[in-house]
């Protein structure tokens, strides 16, 4: 198991008071252990395999920064996304609004909602993934965590390797050339 995920907190934002160039934000997240801490960022992967019952151990490099009201929701891609619930609330609110618009969004949203859940994690820190989600998800055995900044994907061990796994370097600059270029988009929007 591989496990690299890092989830920047108060830190990195932190360290750089010294030199004149921290950033604070007025976010502040509460701990697994109570503590409060400044907006953060999650970077990085971490392969895990998936029990039986179809829980999950979230990274520990993770589960000290999810704060209360975190949801897990469907994602695209056959990914599930884990969003921090201040994340969360801007995307749903975007959402609603796309609610009031043509039938086709209407059973986007009725289909996003229906199939987004608390993050709930049990005493070993293990996240309980239903059938729908590991259905979704296309989940077997294995997952993949991937820190995409704001949120957290949860990706399939097969789909990971099919479609992430072995980025050619070339490949990888065009597509940071065409992100660049559009601007970034959140994880679960298309680029403009």
């Amino acid at each position: 198991m591989r496990s690299d995920l890092l989830a920047f907190g108060p830190l990195v934002e932190q360290s750089g008071e010294k030199w004149g160039t921290g950033r604070q934000t007025d976010h502040v997240v509460r701990d697994a252990v109570g503590g409060e801490h400044t907006a953060l960022s999650f970077f990085g992967t971490y392969h895990h395999r998936i029990d039986p019952k179809g829980r999950a151990a979230v990274p520990a490099q993770l589960r000290r920064w999810i704060p209360d009201g975190t949801v897990v929701a469907p994602g695209p891609d056959s990914r599930l996304m884990i969003w921090p619930p201040d994340e969360w609330k801007s995307q749903e609110e975007r959402y609603r609004r796309t609610a009031e618009t043509p039938a086709q969004a209407r059973r986007f949203v009725r289909q996003l909602f229906g199939n987004t859940y608390p993050l709930e994690l049990d005493a070993q820190g293990r996240l309980l993934l239903n059938p729908w989600q590991r259905t979704w998800a296309e989940l077997d055995d294995s997952v993949v965590f991937v820190g995409l900044g704001e949120v957290v994907e949860i990706v399939s061990e097969r789909n990971w390797t099919e479609q992430e796994g072995e980025l050619e370097h070339d490949a990888f600059t065009r597509l940071n050339d065409l992100v660049i270029q559009r601007g970034a988009a959140r994880p679960s929007e298309p680029p403009a």
